[in-house]
């Protein structure tokens, strides 16, 4: 699913901190020893397209990210950075492995989730028109709502859909359809089946379907479907020529493929993800196609930079609401608003959003105050590490932003140094052994030895949408504590949170919440 997906991250940003892949192994068809390790697939082409006047900061940029492509495979990227006046672009490598046909500045990529924040624009533009409340009942607009919580069918707010506080099952995969109900089709027949993790407002964990809901209230208050809404309500008036959700938009223009890295008969490979993208009632999370110079207009109207003459399409205090932090992200240094990630690092307020969708990976970080915007596009999974080391290069170079490196965005945030050490919480460890699972995902943490031992197993409910490509998750591994209910899997924070009688409830888990049971 789209966003910070679930998927992508355990078997992406995981593999790739711990240096390994996880795959589908080293086994011919007859289930025998391969004789030899299979020779290194060739490396594709990477050309580099970068302006002759390109300043040295853009340029070491541009550097570091061609060295992480090379070491993670990514085929294709492209990379924009505003700073102060100054805006710049380059492409990097192919938009596909099919046709290897270069990236340039008109390759569209999908951005994933960071499309949740245009979705939250768009809302708080029908609020700033009085046309939807923040702190509404959802089903004030949607009197027939339907959830398999009775008491989160009356609690359930606008605000509560922005900050990923709803509390239910956020990464449901049905596809309902590729027409104008496909959301409808979504909220009223998929929804509903949904568990609740947790007690409404209770806690953050990132919620996918919430933005489909969010989604569905934005056709509710314009009378038309999503894909139009949007158009009118944040595209267009932005002059965002080359940003479209619709299909045919897409294929009449240059597009970038996904592509995913995996082991593959004993060979490193990587391969052209399919489908091209995500089930349409999932586009309010994850749908839209963009290219960097308009997420960078985008940018400026997030950071209150609109060119003058340009119509406002949200109030400024909307905007900060947006940015404010509304509820703490269990256990990291990271904060949800409504509905940007947000961090307050010596004295700079940050905000970001990253996404991640079928082989494509996006970063995006503004700091406001800095006038300061940097967006990268992958076409390749896992892009995490690659997307970090660009972003931290970059958070180095430019001026009076040194201090940020390697501290803002989702990914620091989970990230824990290599070299931290342990602070575990000694003869307490079995307090937190046991099974926590949801409808994807089963997680079963056990004694082993002196240790505490993990393992995942992934569990898609039959005719849920999925990759063509899904790699497998990791083998069991060893967890230490940085302190008392924080651990550390594979090089990544892993938060415990505790009920109202003091009792380990969830397991909080590359930003979502599985609860134990």
């Amino acid at each position: 699913m789209p966003g910070i997906s679930r998927r992508g991250l355990l078997l992406g940003l995981a593999a790739g901190a711990a240096g390994t892949a996880a795959g589908c192994g080293g086994r011919t068809p007859t289930d025998t020893p391969l004789a030899a390790p299979a020779p290194p697939a060739p490396e594709p082409p990477l050309p580099v397209l970068l302006a002759r006047d390109a300043t040295p900061e853009f340029r070491a940029v541009a550097d570091a990210l061609v060295a992480a492509m090379r070491a993670a495979r990514i085929p294709g990227a492209a990379l924009g950075i505003l700073s102060g006046r100054r805006e710049q672009h380059a492409s990097f490598g192919v938009a596909s492995l099919s046709s290897l046909r270069p990236v340039n500045p008109n390759t569209i990529f999908q951005i994933g989730s960071l499309t949740k924040t245009f979705t939250a624009t768009a809302i708080w533009r029908l609020i700033d028109e009085g046309k939807l409340a923040l702190d509404a009942p959802v089903r004030r607009y949607l009197r027939g709502l339907r959830l398999r919580d009775e008491a989160t069918i009356t609690a359930v707010t606008v605000a509560n859909l922005l900050e990923h506080t709803a509390g239910w099952y956020g990464d449901e995969g049905f596809d309902t359809g590729d027409d104008a109900f496909a959301l409808t089709r979504y909220v009223d027949t998929r929804l509903p089946e949904l568990p609740q993790l947790f007690e409404c407002g209770e806690f953050f964990s990132y919620n996918n379907s919430a933005f489909s809901l969010l989604g569905r209230l934005i056709e509710l208050s314009t009378t038309t479907d999503y894909s139009d809404a949007m158009t009118k309500l944040v595209l267009a008036p932005l002059g965002l020529a080359n940003t479209v959700l619709d299909r045919d938009a897409v294929l009449k223009r240059p597009y970038a493929d996904g592509h995913t890295r995996m082991p593959v008969n004993g060979r490193d490979t990587v391969a052209v993800q399919a489908p091209l993208w995500v089930p349409r009632s999932a586009d309010p999370a994850g749908g839209i196609w963009s290219t960097t110079r308009d997420v960078l207009r985008y940018a400026r109207l997030q950071m209150g930079l609109e060119p003058p003459g340009r119509t406002r399409i949200v109030k400024p205090a909307s905007l900060r609401a947006m940015q404010d932090p509304a509820v703490p992200v269990p256990g990291l240094r990271l904060s949800m608003g409504r509905s940007w990630f947000t961090q307050d690092v010596d004295g700079l307020r940050v905000i970001s959003h990253n996404g991640d969708t079928m082989g494509q990976h996006t970063v995006f970080v503004a700091i406001p105050q800095r006038r300061f915007a940097f967006v990268l596009l992958l076409n390749g999974q896992p892009g995490a590490m690659a997307g970090s080391a660009a972003l931290n290069e970059a958070l180095a170079r430019y001026p009076g932003l040194g201090q940020l490196s390697g501290k803002v965005g989702p990914i620091s945030a989970l990230l824990v140094p290599p070299d931290t050490p342990n602070g575990g919480p000694g003869e307490q460890l079995r307090a937190y052994a046991g099974r926590y699972a949801d409808p994807g995902m089963t997680e079963t943490f056990r004694m082993a030895g002196p240790g505490l031992e993990r393992s995942v197993e992934l569990t898609p409910e039959p005719g849920s949408w999925l990759p063509a490509l899904v790699a497998q998750p990791p083998e069991p591994g060893p967890v230490t504590f940085l302190e008392r209910d924080i651990g550390i899997s594979g090089g990544m924070r892993l938060p415990f949170l505790r009920d109202r009688a003091g009792e380990i409830g969830w397991v909080a888990d590359r930003l979502r919440l599985r609860p134990r049971g």
